[in-house]
């Protein structure tokens, strides 16, 4: 026996109503499920709020924040650095880290499609301005950031990411690591700490806090082109100082070779050299 739903009382048609609406939301969700992991929605529940709909940063939330959101599209990171940052946030920012909300599967989605959709796609993976260098194993593609370019195809890999960590100082610079120790504890400790884990006395005061050279997110994109640079502009936004204004080309150099030796690389050498 067929009923038409217009002869049914107001609730019960409201009722029956819900119940269909709701058994095709699931069955959509059963769909999805099954085709995949749905990254835009993914996008849109985690990360819109603050770094907005187009990616720009450009949020209700952008004024509450300090410093404010990533803008995707100013420019191409490394995959593995943005995982790494999505999974376990990002230290002196509102950036939290989403893996007990997130599997691995779903944090590398969502960078696929920050990446592919406002990072202006392959460019995220094969622009090649000047610092670090590097390939890819994610589709056999480089990539690099706004201070990541890519390595020959013939390089060899090394470091946590494929980054490779054996390009040398700009112009020609060797840093001495035990003249750089001495600069850095009497000088950068007071904010990254002795561990380089910025948590120097100086830190608790600070904000956004000082870099942690140990976390991963740090040592996925700090060889010593990138320390250099980092060193020497500073950081706007932050109490991080250009010390190009104080320090010589050289004594920049020691001191990123410490850093690169102590915390990024945390070779044993450094320590015997130093003592």
């Amino acid at each position: 026996m067929s009923v038409s739903i217009s002869t049914l009382s107001s609730p019960i048609r409201l009722a029956l109503v819900a119940a269909i609406v709701v058994g095709v939301h699931a069955g959509a969700s059963a769909a999805d499920d099954e085709a995949g992991i749905n990254a835009a929605l993914l996008y849109h529940n985690y990360c819109s709020v603050c770094h907005g709909d187009r990616g720009d940063g450009n949020s209700r939330a952008k004024n509450s924040l300090i410093p404010p959101p990533k803008d995707f599209t100013a420019g191409p990171l490394p995959r593995d650095y943005m995982i790494a940052i999505v999974a376990d946030g990002k230290p002196g920012t509102a950036m939290v880290g989403w893996k007990t909300q997130l599997n691995g599967n779903e944090v590398a989605a969502v960078v696929d499609y920050v990446i592919e959709t406002f990072m202006t796609g392959k460019a995220a993976f094969e622009a090649k301005p000047p610092g670090v260098s590097g390939t890819s194993a994610h589709g056999g593609r480089e990539k690099d950031g706004s201070e990541v370019q890519g390595a020959s195809a013939g390089a060899t890999p090394s470091g946590p990411t494929g980054l490779d960590m054996s390009l040398p100082f700009p112009d020609g610079l060797v840093g001495d690591p035990v003249a750089g120790k001495a600069f850095y504890m009497g000088n950068c400790a007071t904010c990254h700490g002795e561990k380089g884990d910025g948590k120097g006395p100086r830190a608790y005061f600070i904000n956004p806090v000082p870099r942690d050279f140990l976390l991963d997110g740090s040592r996925l994109v700090y060889n010593r082109p990138a320390l250099f640079k980092a060193i020497a502009k500073g950081s706007l936004g932050t109490e991080m100082p250009a010390w190009e204004k104080v320090l010589t080309a050289q004594q920049i150099a020691d001191v990123g070779e410490f850093v690169f030796r102590q915390f990024i690389r945390q070779e044993a050498s450094t320590a015997t050299s130093a003592r």
